[in-house]
């Protein structure tokens, strides 16, 4: 009798999956496209750099869930005002289907990057999370033109070029290696 209850459970988890997630897919089908599109916009990056700044007390340091939380909300991607850290928004993506991937190679416009964690390890809790726009040079994987909170870094810059292959120092700031990205669609 238990093995039946099992199956039928089991069973009842597929049939579900197979149903909801082409459903959370679809839903988030353009995201990626839309994000990149908003974000070419100086005055929306501006926005929502300043947003940001507002949901965490002024201070511009330690806002890049704020940023990308922010950018997700304003392309009717939900995301809670009080996401605030990596730790919170990575589960909100899981739970909307979104796919996690480790090869830099599949980034495309619009999807969410994360590094490393302090110490470099790809498995550890990231250290920042920013938005894929572009690679500098098609075809060459290590310099990316991105969009975070960071500005301050990059003489100002929203959008700016980031070396996402090596932990690098910018403007007196260790910036840490990429270590996946996530994205709401399915491709790989």
């Amino acid at each position: 009798m238990k093995k039946i209850m099992l199956i039928i459970v089991v069973l009842g988890i597929i049939i579900f999956s197979k149903d909801i997630m082409p459903h959370l897919q679809g839903e988030n089908q353009y995201l990626n496209q839309n994000v990149y599109n908003f974000l070419e916009d100086v005055g929306n990056q501006k926005d929502v750099y300043a947003a940001g700044i507002e949901l965490n007390g002024g201070s511009s340091a330690n806002t890049c869930v704020y940023f990308v939380a922010e950018v997700l909300r304003r392309n009717d991607f939900n995301v809670p005002k009080e996401i605030c850290n990596i730790s919170q928004i990575i589960p909100i993506f899981e739970e909307n289907g979104w796919g996690k991937e480790t090869d830099y190679k599949n980034l495309m416009p619009g999807d969410i990057c994360f590094t490393t964690d302090a110490s470099g390890n790809k498995n550890g809790i990231p250290t920042h999370t920013y938005v894929f726009m572009k690679w500098v040079k098609e075809g060459k994987y290590d310099y990316a033109y991105i969009c975070d909170n960071q500005a301050k870094d990059y003489k100002s810059k929203i959008y700016h070029i980031r070396n996402i292959n090596v932990v690098t120092k910018v403007n007196g700031s260790d910036k840490d290696a990429f270590a996946f990205f996530m994205t709401p669609t399915v491709r790989f």
